[in-house]
């Protein structure tokens, strides 16, 4: 970013926060042995000069250990207030503000997205009115595993976001003393420091913010659309078995008209006819009507199975249609309204960092310096 690598400067700020627990850790130690020392002095016996005067050295010694683990906190606290408000706050306006206009950009695409599929009314391609067949399946399966993948990725998004938030507004936290403490210091007016820093101040509302993003309806949206998208999936596969019964007893037809003509040509051959009496005659015409017969029932149950198939193409394409409809465009609208939330939500925080800005409050840790004013 134009205000310098974030990553990195979190990762100085790690290392100074490790530096800084590392010292105080230290310095807690120390003033444990001082206070034990202190207590060993207060008790022990007045006639024994030398015993006395190594624990007054020892105990010298240790508040001087103390006095200087207390300046190097200090001095490493500063090094952390420099980095947050002269490297962190600027990196974070600059993140603010891109993802202001990445929202607003996004914002655009999913109107533009939402409108086109409110025009949808019908499907009028080259492969409407056709069978699913399995291309089209595959398709579906693929648009089902891009539909939970972009689930879990606008999940994962929405997560990520406000953990992130949550945990920078835990770090800035830090910087806040206690009223009781601050008051207790002195009675004069308290500066804006007891607040916190101007960046803590952004990143409480970044994340009273982000809790109202309508980041739900959007998952609903999208659960309910993979839904309708698996109804078409097994509606497909429906329509293929349909389809398949379909071939298969058309085959079958083909096979047993292939067999009636060769029994009719046979039995209608002249020099056959000559030779049989009246009775065969009538006793095969009678097959041969009953065969035929057969095949008209066979016929009409076809005529039934492909009623049927097209009947299932027909609930494929109201159900595509409906989906594409109904629950696209609810996805859609959901993202809209959450692009445009979103895009507000920047906005806001960006105007918020610019005036305090211009305000151009002090760091906290500067009571510090009321402490010692109070003190004199």
């Amino acid at each position: 970013m134009d205000s310098g690598s974030h990553a990195l400067t979190l990762g100085r700020l790690y290392a100074w926060e490790k530096k800084l627990y590392e010292e105080v850790k230290a310095g807690d130690i120390t003033r444990k042995l001082y206070e034990r020392k202190c207590s060993r002095l207060k008790h022990q016996d007045i006639g024994d000069d030398d015993a006395m005067d190594k624990t007054r050295a020892a105990v010298k010694d240790l508040y001087a250990r103390i006095l200087v683990a207390i300046r190097s906190a200090e001095s490493i606290s500063k090094r952390i207030q420099i980095l947050r408000d002269e490297e962190l706050q600027p990196q974070i306006v600059e993140l603010l503000k891109g993802l202001m206009r990445t929202w607003k950009i996004m914002l655009e695409c999913h109107e533009t997205q939402n409108k086109i599929l409110f025009d949808v009314k019908s499907f009028t391609g080259s492969t409407y009115g056709k069978f699913s067949n399995n291309s089209h399946r595959r398709a579906t399966l693929q648009l089902q595993v891009e539909l939970q993948n972009w689930h879990e990725c606008f999940k994962e998004y929405v997560a990520a976001q406000k953990a992130y938030v949550e945990t920078l507004h835990g770090w800035l936290t830090k910087f806040v003393v206690p009223k009781e403490e601050f008051y207790s210091r002195s009675s004069s007016a308290v500066p804006y420091g007891v607040n916190g820093p101007p960046l803590l101040v952004i990143c409480r509302d970044w994340l009273v913010s982000v809790d109202k993003l309508p980041d739900r309806a959007v998952t609903i949206a999208l659960k309910s659309f993979a839904k309708d998208v698996r109804a078409l999936s097994l509606q497909q596969g429906e329509e293929q078995q349909q389809k398949r019964k379909v071939d298969s007893l058309a085959k079958e037809l083909d096979r047993r008209i292939l067999s009636f003509q060769k029994t009719e040509s046979r039995l209608l051959e002249p020099n056959l006819t000559e030779h049989k009496c009246e009775s065969d005659m009538e006793r095969q015409s009678e097959s041969l009507t009953e065969k035929k017969e057969q095949l008209d029932v066979f016929r009409r149950k076809l005529d039934v199975e492909r009623e049927k198939h097209q009947n299932y193409m027909k609930e494929t394409q109201r159900i595509t249609l409906k989906g594409f409809q109904t629950g696209f465009c609810a996805v859609f609208e959901s993202l809209s309204e959450f692009s445009k939330a979103s895009q507000k939500m920047y906005n806001e925080l960006v105007t918020c960092s610019e005036n305090a800005e211009k305000v151009g409050n002090p760091a906290y840790i500067e009571g510090t310096k009321h402490e010692e004013n109070s003190s004199r």
